[in-house]
């Protein structure tokens, strides 16, 4: 698999998603019926299984959350096989896979993890801090159109959101600014490779 080629800025609305991610991803693969988006949210509506205070949201974050679930693979198989990570499997599974999911989903989350991170580990310097994830969006600005028009305010929430998304996963600490590497599930590890994504193991703090 190649990266993606958008860079997303709603991630700032969207966010980590991973209990919605986990919700979607259950009922595709209990009914493929849900593979079509608009019936996936209207039962998501219907039945309130996001658990949200009003409904405002619940149409888009359902799609997003299927986006990122179709971004996983090209190839069926191993998407369901990713999808049941998420869907079925451990505590660890489910947060890893998610963010590999937000990476196939988001060019932003995959330069960021291969360029900004994975140089950090490769480094054997764990200490990022909030101003090199503002720099890194800053030559993100430099290098691509779409990120040009983006508001320092939305800058500084994708930086945020960043992360917090690292934080959940269990490879940043926000507050002593600290990565760490991840003990990462040998069966996404597996299905990464077969996904032709070798290359992003770095990112985890793996050695290909």
């Amino acid at each position: 698999m190649s990266a993606p080629t958008t860079y997303r800025g709603s991630i700032t609305r969207e966010q980590w998603l991973v209990d919605e991610t986990r919700t979607v991803a259950r009922l595709r693969l209990e009914d493929r019926a849900f593979l079509d988006t608009r019936a996936l949210a209207a039962h998501i509506l219907e039945n309130n299984l996001f658990q949200y205070p009003t409904e405002r949201e619940v149409g888009s974050i359902a799609r997003a959350c299927a986006r990122r679930l179709d971004a996983l693979s090209s190839d069926p198989d191993r998407r369901d096989r990713l999808t049941g990570l998420i869907a079925r499997g451990t505590t660890e599974q489910l947060r890893q896979a998610n963010l590999y999911a937000l990476m196939c989903d988001n060019r932003l989350v995959w330069d960021f993890m291969t360029c900004a991170v994975a140089g950090k580990f490769s480094m054997l310097d764990m200490r990022l801090g909030r101003a090199e994830i503002a720099a890194f969006l800053e030559g993100l600005r430099a290098q691509d159109e779409r990120v040009a028009t983006w508001s320092p305010t939305t800058l500084n929430k994708i930086r945020q959101v960043l992360a917090q998304c690292l934080e959940q996963c269990g490879m940043y600490d926000r507050k002593t600014e600290q990565l760490s590497t991840l003990l990462l599930d040998y069966d996404l590890e597996n299905l990464i490779r077969e996904n032709g994504d070798a290359g992003i193991l770095p990112a985890f703090g793996l050695v290909r």
